[in-house]
Parts: structure tokens; sequence; C-alpha cells
């Protein structure tokens, strides 16, 4: 069975993550999108919210604007509440509505590459609604970041839990310390951890 260097490196450091590994097959590492709006609209949708509950609504959403991708220009001039009523909530409506707006104003694109990562996390923790879990699913899944664990991930919590790396009801912070181990390459691990629920 083929596997990955980062994979085949993870497999060393833990052994309990190995056997996720083997069970899972080979994952491939997350490509950088060239979507941001798109990527980002989407990860808003999927807060608090199971991942195919997030795919229904979005599906739902982009059949009414009668395309494939989320762009700037179907949320531009709606309001709060007109986002709402397409079945959103109003925290999400609003998100919705101050990311669009600084994508079209701010110029959201060109900060990731002119901003430092510090002056970026900031940015990003700006905008209404977007909090550290957004920012670092913002990073794994649009940006490609091979680095990223989230302790705030429901999913990847119990995942660990059932594979006896914690502890059931265990602090955020035991979490985070134990995937110290997964440097470089957490990604990796969460994408492991995450599979293994399916």
């Amino acid at each position: 069975m083929k596997f990955s260097k980062q994979e085949q490196v993870l497999m060393k450091k833990d052994n309990s993550l190995k056997k996720l590994i083997i069970s899972n097959k080979h994952i491939n590492v997350i490509e950088p999108t060239e979507n941001y709006y798109d990527s980002l609209i989407n990860l808003v949708i999927s807060q608090f919210i199971s991942r195919s509950a997030a795919i229904s609504i979005s599906n739902k959403l982009l059949l009414i604007f009668d395309d494939t991708v989320f762009k700037e220009e179907f949320f531009e001039n709606l309001t709060y509440q007109q986002i709402h009523m397409l079945g959103l909530t109003k925290n999400k409506a609003k998100c919705i509505k101050d990311i669009t707006y600084n994508f079209i104003n701010n110029d959201f694109s060109q900060k990731i590459t002119s901003l430092s990562v510090h002056e970026f996390n900031r940015y990003f923790l700006s905008i209404y609604g977007l909090g550290p879990w957004t920012l670092n699913m913002f990073k794994l899944f649009s940006l490609g970041d091979e680095d990223i664990f989230s302790s705030k991930d429901a999913a990847l919590r119990r995942a660990m839990e059932e594979s006896g790396m914690v502890t059931l009801g265990s602090d955020h912070k035991d979490y985070d310390l134990y995937a110290k181990k997964w440097k470089p390459f957490r990604s990796i691990a969460s994408l492991h951890l995450w599979r293994s629920l399916d």
C-alpha cells in the first residue's frame, strides 16, 4: 500500500494514528483553492452544523442562484434579512454580508499574500462571525496549509477519543498537546481523523 511521505512520517510518530492511516488508506493532500470567496462562504455555512446539513444548505442556495459556486454579486445587494430568509441564521447572514463587503471593498484575496501571517490572522478575525475555527479551516481547506489542527472541532475531538488518544471530556488543551506530536503535518492527521468517522 502506497502512502505519502507525510503519512509515513506521521505513522512513525504515533502508533494510534498509524492504525487510522492504514485503515483509511492514502488520502491526498488538499490543494489550495483559487476561489477564496466560495470556500469561505461554504465554511460559514458549515459552522456549528453537520457536514451533510452544510452540503444540503449550500446546494439549495446555489440552486436559487443558478450557479455552481458562490459569488460576491449574489449577496452584494441583499440585506441581512433577505440573506436570513434564504435559510441561514441571522448571525451567518450578517457574517456573509461582512465577508462580501471585505472581498469587494477591502481586497480580501490580496491581503492573504500582502500581510504577514499575524496581520492576516488579526484581519480575518476582525470580520463579523469569523473565529479561530473558521480561520484554521480556511488555512487548511483554502490555502492548503499542511500543519493545521483545531481542538475547537468537535469531530476531531471525537475521533481522537474513539482512537484512545485522549480521554472523553478532556480539556481542549489536552487535544492540542497530543496533536503537537504530528507537527509539521497536523492537517494530514486531521484529514485521517475526520475520515475515521465516516
